[in-house]
């Protein structure tokens, strides 16, 4: 597994906060099957990406115009996304309504199941699936997601659940990039913030000796 001063490195982060999420991690890693260089790599890389090198567990969604557009352009006309500038809440409710398992828009499921965690799990169905996996009731108690030992948990259990191992282990940095962001493998879309993605895991595939 990673040291702390491998994680720091890999994650270009302050050698305390590596230091805190290491040992979570490890344990996470461990239980779920991740445990070869390859896999701790791609994992390490696909994390600190989702995560901004573990300083984000939870989802902010306060967004300026030009923002808002950008990251939800096709789901907001611009005629009416003034109104959710600045409005975590609200942007939260909208977008994510009836989607991975939320309620409508009047439910609040957006907000209350926004992203968490440092595999930003998000929706009701997420939560609850990672709850089940790691035996924590994270449907009822959402916040559960930004301790660093459940927040671990439950990104190396979707990692695990959803075939993440089998597909690091090809190296395909697309196509794990692809399930994490897009939600499938073979979507022929490119995910948000690709390059990042591809120089994490390089890095981390140098520092474990992996190729």
């Amino acid at each position: 597994m990673l040291t702390d001063a491998q994680l720091q490195q890999a994650m270009r982060c302050p050698a305390a906060r590596a230091a805190r999420w290491n040992p979570a991690l490890t344990t996470a890693l461990n239980r779920f099957g991740i445990t070869t260089p390859r896999r701790v790599a791609h994992f390490i890389a696909q994390v600190g990406h989702e995560s901004l090198s573990l300083s984000r567990t939870e989802e902010g969604l306060s967004y300026s115009l030009p923002r808002l557009l950008e990251v939800f352009g096709k789901r907001i006309p611009a005629a009416s996304a003034q109104q959710y500038v600045r409005q975590p809440e609200k942007l939260a409710n909208l977008v994510y309504a009836s989607r991975n398992g939320n309620g409508n828009v009047a439910s609040g499921d957006g907000y209350r199941y926004r992203g968490r965690g440092p595999m930003q799990t998000t929706g009701r169905g997420n939560y609850r699936r990672a709850g089940e996996l790691i035996g924590l009731p994270l449907e009822e108690q959402p916040t559960l997601l930004l301790e660093v030992e459940v927040g671990a948990l439950a990104a190396a259990a979707y990692w695990f659940d959803n075939g993440l191992n089998s597909l690091a282990d090809t190296g395909d940095v697309l196509t794990v990039s692809r399930k994490i962001n897009l939600g499938s493998a073979t979507s022929k879309h490119t995910p948000e913030g690709l390059q990042d993605r591809i120089d994490r895991t390089h890095r981390a595939l140098a520092l474990l000796g992996a190729r």
